[in-house]
């Protein structure tokens, strides 16, 4: 098969067909088919043992699939020679050198490759919000300061796709919020391509151009979040009831449902930050906005059921 030039501006970097692969008489993953472009964030969800796991070890070449064919970064997903595709990975429970600060662990880790300059551990700290001249070393971090680490780890070197596995674990809600932002920013102006696993349906949606239902190694349902404005539902919990009258009184703003006195379902005609501001405009407490994520965990039970 030939390999795919993903130097040509919009080649897939990731196009994988018929995916298969079996442990002995258990097939782990069954038919599956991925494309990832450049600038484009895919969702992988499932629940436990669906097979996430598994395509992951395919994708970054840790693991040769028993069928199917396709590349990933220009690399035979079946090829066991050569070296394997370079990309970003961010694990679930991501190993540092425990005695070792986060800086120095980021340059031992770009220094084995020697891709980039020194400086660009402290940069990359930076970024995803870690203080570069922090000298504690790692065993005294957070689970959430881990998680930022392991996205540098992962970003650092300016892979064309990265691999992000459960980004939000053990972060706080605004970690959250930055986290939702950073991932987009990678897409939208690095131009990375990235796959993101979580089991956090509302995060997924909100950040995600499409999202791949798998159970029982099957893509049961490809679901792509609305972005059209007429068709963006977000849920607004607001701070007392009178706040609800104001809410109505917004021209671009249509309440279309609610759960209890001040939680509502909105419809809004105008982009969310330009919405978000007329309400603060019209004296509205918000208490909590985010985009409904009903579709998404609709589609996920009725494909998955569980």
């Amino acid at each position: 098969m030939n390999r795919i030039q993903t130097d040509v501006p919009g080649a897939p970097l990731v196009d994988v067909r018929g995916l298969c692969k079996s442990y002995g008489p258990k097939t782990v993953l069954d038919d599956v088919t991925l494309m990832i472009r450049p600038g484009e964030v895919v969702g992988l969800v499932g629940p436990n043992g669906a097979g996430k796991t598994t395509l992951i070890r395919i994708l970054s070449g840790m693991s040769r699939p028993s069928n199917g064919e396709g590349s990933v970064l220009g690399r035979d997903v079946r090829s066991t020679s050569g070296d394997l595709p370079f990309m970003g990975l961010m694990v679930e429970r991501p190993m540092f050198i425990e005695t070792l600060s986060g800086r120095k662990n980021l340059e031992l880790l770009f220094g084995i490759r020697g891709a980039v300059e020194p400086t660009v551990a402290s940069d990359v700290l930076r970024r995803v919000g870690l203080d570069p001249h922090d000298s504690k070393p790692v065993r005294t971090y957070s689970l959430g300061m881990r998680q930022r680490l392991s996205l540098a780890q992962a970003i650092g070197e300016r892979p064309r796709l990265v691999v992000l596995d459960e980004p939000t674990n053990g972060l706080d809600p605004r970690g959250i919020v930055e986290m939702r932002s950073l991932v987009r920013e990678l897409a939208d102006v690095d131009g990375m391509g990235v796959l993101l696993t979580s089991h956090l349906l509302q995060e997924v949606e909100a950040v995600c151009d499409r999202v791949i239902l798998l159970h029982h190694g099957r893509a049961q349902h490809v679901y792509e979040p609305s972005t059209t404005l007429d068709s963006v539902v977000l849920v607004l919990e607001v701070a007392s009831v009178e706040d609800v009258g104001r809410v109505a009184s917004v021209e671009t703003v249509d309440v279309v449902g609610s759960d209890g006195p001040t939680r509502m379902r909105i419809r809004v005609r105008e982009a969310v930050p330009d919405v978000v501001r007329m309400l603060v405009m019209a004296d509205v407490g918000i208490e909590a906005i985010h985009r409904d994520s009903a579709g998404l965990e609709r589609a996920y039970m009725e494909s998955v059921g569980a």
